[in-house]
């Protein structure tokens, strides 16, 4: 016992001398560790307990060593430890990580609404900011990400997309390891991709409650809107940013579309059959053609996004324009859902951007606060 207290004696002071001696950064972390080792196995060798991680807390046995293949939908990918640094690329994959309640070190949003570090989320991020708590980096848009900052940054894992990230996938995976998925709004639905992510994170858990508790408010949205369904079965939903410029419908396949479908409404299509699709063109003139009981319109106008230097603007951005071209357009006035005040505007931000569990959870709630009189909103009925 005398001998192994000298000898610990003798390597802390080692260790101290070290941490003042002019070592290189890649080094000195080295043999640190190594310094750690060997104390641990001089004193009963029990190294599990006395290792630690960056951030200086204890880590568990399974922890050190777990490693991981998770197969995404760009390859497979080796995680090793549980990801405490995750810099996600879109905000869909922002909406995962906050669902699964991790935070990111650094964020590239889908469009430029904010140029400088997050400091102040809830107003620099629309939507999600008000359940960030960090301060991530920004790491510019997703379909041009930073890859000088996420350098700096350093992250132990970053998320991003298919469709954006495949020619850039080499380049980020040298930086960390990297998971690229397939946006939702691409017909894919965003639970396998979401269950994925979380086993990565360590988060499986997590990820069934997140999912038992959008099956529970799908269904009890459902219940309340069950007497609209009945007196206005068919929708008629669009996704535009200007009658006379990209006008399209939305189908089954797409984000809200599939909500939509899954609350009893049924979409409306070119053929009258169920569209598979996640989005069909259409132009201004063939709408008389559609017989629907509701119109649902996506509005988007992403022109000018540095005008919304505060996030909690993006709904009225994105909506004024359409709003008043659809009050002024004779062919918009004349479909009989106009002319019967069931014409509904959500923004496509919030379907597009976010496909995910928040996503739904807000057009879920939307939808109620406008398809529902007052009474019926709280289940008072």
């Amino acid at each position: 016992m005398h001998n192994g207290n000298n000898l610990r004696r003798a390597v802390e002071l080692m260790a101290n001398r070290l941490q003042r001696w002019q070592v290189s950064y890649v080094l000195k972390p080295v043999l640190l560790g190594m310094l750690a080792v060997f104390l641990a196995v001089a004193c009963g060798g029990k190294t599990a307990n006395n290792l630690t991680n960056d951030q200086n807390q204890p880590l568990s046995h399974s922890a050190q060593n777990q490693c991981q293949t998770i197969e995404h939908d760009f390859g497979k990918t080796e995680v090793c430890r549980q990801p405490q640094k995750v810099a996600v690329l879109g905000s869909n994959m922002l909406e995962t990580i906050l669902a699964l309640q991790v935070q990111p070190v650094g964020y590239a949003d889908y469009l430029s609404f904010h140029r400088a570090d997050f400091d102040r989320p809830s107003r620099q991020i629309p939507y999600l900011g008000r359940r960030v708590t960090s301060q991530p980096i920004n790491l510019g848009t997703s379909g041009e990400p930073s890859l000088e900052a996420l350098t700096r940054l350093k992250p132990d894992l970053i998320l991003g997309n298919v469709e954006q990230h495949r020619d850039k996938y080499a380049l980020l995976s040298k930086i960390a390891p990297t998971l690229l998925f397939r946006w939702a709004r691409q017909g894919v639905d965003w639970q396998p991709s979401f269950q994925v992510i979380a086993r990565a994170l360590g988060r499986t858990e997590q990820a069934q409650k997140v999912i038992e508790v959008h099956n529970q408010q799908l269904a009890v949205t459902r219940e309340k809107l069950a007497p609209v369904v009945a007196a206005h079965p068919t929708v008629l939903m669009l996704d535009t940013n200007g009658l006379n410029q990209y006008l399209q419908l939305s189908g089954s396949a797409s984000p809200c579309g599939r909500l939509i479908d899954k609350l009893g409404f049924r979409l409306v299509s070119f053929n009258k059959q169920k569209m598979q699709s996640s989005y069909q063109r259409v132009s201004l003139e063939n709408l008389p053609q559609f017989e629907s009981d509701l119109i649902v319109v996506e509005g988007y106008d992403f022109s000018q996004p540095e005008q919304l230097a505060d996030a909690k603007n993006i709904e009225t951005h994105q909506l004024q324009g359409i709003k008043q071209e659809w009050s002024e357009n004779a062919i918009a006035q004349s479909l009989p859902a106009s002319q019967e005040g069931r014409v509904y505007f959500v923004s496509s931000y919030l379907c597009n951007g976010l496909p995910g569990p928040i996503g739904a959870e807000i057009f879920l709630d939307e939808l109620q606060k406008q398809l529902l009189p007052e009474d019926a909103k709280s289940g008072e009925s």
